[in-house]
């Protein structure tokens, strides 16, 4: 694993000290490595090495939600001694999902554990949690890896991901022989970065190893930071033709809801750093291609004050998120949309 290696140390010290608190919470934007950590956490509290284990109990949510029902399971499950060793860890995957009632059903658990169960609970935003689930806990808040963690993990991605694809195609081939049958067989991708795709693909990813894997996976295209770069110019051209002509902005109001709240601030909050830095230091930076034309345009036309202004409003709105306060995305999107076009 690569990156936060010093958690890593601390979380392993504490294993072998045999000293490592009950309940834990992981933070961190989505795609950065928190099951990664997690599981590999598990493991090493467990004892067991590379392999998985039944005594990792892994808890997702049912379609949109974690309901009372699963958490209620998971409380029976925790009063069972382990099955293979003697200890137990329950990871909860999206536990900013964890609705009030399910919460409160948790809350007893996590405060009087048995001796040996261990409780992980990932999210990207730790404020939707009830307080007395946090107090309970100890909070680890995972940073973006910095960009010679980006190109290690980049360089460790690469060639393992082409050889587990040669493994899938091999073993599809071996059973269609063994079977008789001519199954279809998805073809065979082999990844293939070039030294000037990995720095576009570092600077784009901002840290996060999930981003930089939708980057390569996903044809050196960033869609999503792309609707930022195509909101900004929108909102450039309305105050080029100095009217109050909403309706360019406001269509783009459907892609934005189909995205998370998350993604928006910060591909938004990005392109807008970026514009700002092309302004401040005219140099060329490590852009994706699709953005690097935008980048040059918006440089041109939008001033420095106009650009903190609009970092001035998601900053400002960020606080429906950072704080879990439940409003309904359209409504945040809506007026985001609206305080932009008003600048």
């Amino acid at each position: 694993m690569i990156g936060f290696f010093k958690l890593r140390e601390r979380f392993l010290k504490a294993i072998r000290n045999d000293t490592l608190s009950h309940a834990h919470i992981i933070v961190g934007p989505d795609g950065i490595g928190k099951s990664l950590l997690a599981e590999t956490v598990a493991r090493e509290i467990l004892g067991f090495g590379d392999r998985d284990s039944v005594d990792i109990v892994r808890i997702r949510p049912e379609k949109t939600i974690i309901t009372v029902n699963q958490v209620r399971e998971v409380v029976i499950e925790a009063a069972l001694r382990p099955y293979e060793g003697y200890k137990k860890v329950i990871i909860f995957y999206e536990a900013s999902r964890l609705g009030q009632e399910a919460q409160n059903a948790l809350l007893k658990t996590i405060e009087e554990p048995m001796e040996g169960i261990f409780f992980f609970l990932l999210a990207e935003n730790e404020m939707s949690m009830a307080d007395t689930i946090r107090s309970r806990c100890h909070m680890h808040k995972l940073l973006p890896l910095d960009d010679m963690e980006m190109e290690a993990y980049l360089n460790q991605f690469v060639p393992s991901f082409n050889k587990e694809e040669e493994k899938r195609y091999a073993e599809e081939q071996i059973k269609n022989e063994i079977t008789g049958k001519k199954a279809k067989i998805a073809p065979k991708v082999q990844l293939n970065v070039s030294q000037d795709e990995k720095k576009k693909i570092i600077s784009a990813s901002r840290g996060i190893p999930g981003k930089a894997e939708e980057l390569i996976l996903g044809g050196m295209e960033d869609k999503s930071l792309k609707l930022s770069f195509r909101l900004l110019r929108e909102l450039a051209e309305m105050k080029k033709k100095r009217k109050r002509v909403y309706y360019p902005v406001l269509e783009l109001l459907d892609e934005l809801n189909k995205m998370d709240l998350d993604r928006i601030f910060d591909d938004f909050t990005y392109a807008v750093n970026t514009v700002l830095k092309k302004k401040s230091l005219d140099e060329d930076f490590i852009l994706l291609d699709d953005v690097r034309e935008h980048t040059d345009f918006l440089a041109r036309e939008l001033t420095f004050n106009t650009l903190e202004k609009y970092l001035d409003i998601f900053y400002d709105m960020r606080k429906y998120i950072t704080l879990g306060i439940n409003i309904n995305k359209d409504t945040i999107t809506s007026s985001l949309l609206l305080r932009l076009t008003e600048v």
